[in-house]
C-alpha cells in the first residue's frame, strides 16, 4: 500500500472536511494540523488533528491482520478548548481510524505505535463505521472520510468504554440500523449521537447513488464542476418521500434552489418548466433581473440517468408537484 507524506495527509483531511459537507479555515498546516470547521454562517469549532499513515509494518514478526499507526515526529497532546483527534489513514481502504487522545496524551516512547485489526478497516470501508475493542480496553473507531466532521463532533462519546461502547457498537451495522434500535438505547446523549450519524449515513448513501446515476451532472443545465447536490424529488418532509435513487435528481446549487423555491419544475414527460406565477411574483417585487439569461441555460428536458430503473417515475413527479404546490 502507498503511504502519504505530511502534506498529502493534510490534503486528505481537507478533502474529508469537504466530503463531510463542512468548510475549513486553515489555522496551521503543520502537524498537528489545526483547522476551524464551520458550515454556512455558523462560527464552527476548532480541531487539532494528529495524523499518520496506518500501515502493516513489522515484517513477518507482526501478525498478518495487524496494522499500526506509529506516532513519530511529534508527541500528541490535547489542548483545552479544542477538539483533538488522533488518527491514522489507510490509503488502500481509504478510511481513517481514530483513537482516544486521552489514552495517548503525551505518549513519547522510543517507538510509540497503536494497533488495529485489518477487519476493522475493511468493515469501515464497506459499512462506513467500525468500532474496535482493543485488548487494553481502548475503543478505536474507523470511518470513511465523509464522516470526519461527525466523528470530530462526537469523538468523546464514541471512545467511551463499558455500556457506552456496547451502544456505539450499533454503528457497526449502519446500513441496517433502525430507529427502534436507537430509541432502545437508554442514554439520551448516545441516542443523539447515533441518530446524527445514522442520518448522515442515509444522506451520504442517497447522495452517492443519485450523483452516480446522473454522472455528477446537473439534470437541468448539464454542469459538473463538483457543484452538484442530490435533491429529493418528493421532499424529505413529505410522508410519501423515500430515499430511493429514483426519488432523487442531481442539480447544481442554482437549480437546486430554484427547484426548491418552485421557480422551476419538470413534468411527467421530463420537460422543464418555469413557473409563471413565481415569475409574476418576482416581477411585482422588482426581482426579475437575469430571468432571460436564466431561461437560456435551461434544457428542454432533464438529463436522465443511464439506467432506466433510476428514472424519476411519473407518479413520483406528480406527487412532488402536488406537495410542493406547483402552479
Amino acid at each position: 500500500m502507498s503511504t502519504l507524506k505530511p502534506k498529502q495527509l493534510f490534503e486528505q483531511v481537507l478533502r474529508a472536511v469537504d466530503e463531510s459537507g463542512w468548510q475549513a479555515l486553515i489555522l496551521d498546516s503543520r502537524k498537528p494540523f489545526c483547522l476551524r470547521l464551520f458550515r454556512g454562517d455558523e462560527k464552527g469549532f476548532d480541531v487539532r488533528v494528529y495524523l499518520w499513515n496506518c500501515t502493516h509494518g513489522g515484517g513477518a514478526a507482526r501478525a498478518k491482520d495487524e496494522y499500526r499507526v506509529q506516532l513519530t515526529g511529534v508527541v500528541p497532546s490535547a489542548v483545552a478548548g479544542e477538539v483533538t483527534l488522533l488518527l491514522g489513514w489507510h490509503s488502500d481502504y481509504e478510511v481513517f481510524v481514530g483513537f482516544d487522545i486521552k489514552k495517548h496524551d503525551g505518549q513519547a516512547s522510543q517507538s510509540p505505535s497503536i494497533q488495529v485489526k485489518e477487519k476493522t478497516l475493511q468493515n469501515a470501508h464497506t459499512r462506513a463505521f467500525a468500532i474496535y475493542h482493543r485488548q487494553n480496553g481502548e475503543i478505536a473507531v474507523a470511518f470513511r472520510p465523509e464522516f470526519l466532521a461527525e466523528y470530530a463532533l462526537n469523538s468523546a462519546s464514541l471512545h467511551l468504554t463499558g455500556k457506552a461502547a456496547a451502544d456505539m457498537s450499533l454503528l457497526n451495522n449502519l446500513d441496517t440500523l433502525t430507529e427502534s434500535q436507537i430509541v432502545a438505547v437508554q442514554s439520551q446523549e448516545r441516542q443523539i449521537v447515533l441518530s446524527q450519524i445514522a442520518r448522515k449515513f442515509r444522506a451520504t448513501d442517497f447522495r452517492k447513488r443519485v450523483l452516480g446515476a446522473y454522472e455528477h451532472r446537473c439534470a437541468i443545465c448539464g454542469v459538473q464542476l463538483e457543484l452538484i447536490d442530490a435533491a429529493h424529488i418528493i421532499p424529505v418532509a413529505a410522508p410519501t418521500s423515500t430515499d430511493e435513487t429514483k426519488n432523487g435528481i442531481a442539480l447544481c446549487k442554482l437549480h437546486h434552489t430554484a427547484f426548491d423555491r418552485n421557480l422551476i419544475s419538470f413534468n411527467e414527460r421530463y420537460e422543464i418548466e418555469v413557473s409563471d406565477s413565481e415569475v409574476s411574483r418576482l416581477t411585482a417585487t422588482n426581482l426579475v433581473g437575469g430571468l432571460k439569461e436564466f431561461k437560456q441555460h435551461l434544457r428542454t428536458a432533464i438529463i436522465l440517468p443511464n439506467d432506466q430503473c433510476d428514472y424519476p417515475p411519473p407518479q413520483y413527479i406528480a406527487e412532488a408537484r402536488k406537495v410542493r404546490s406547483w402552479a
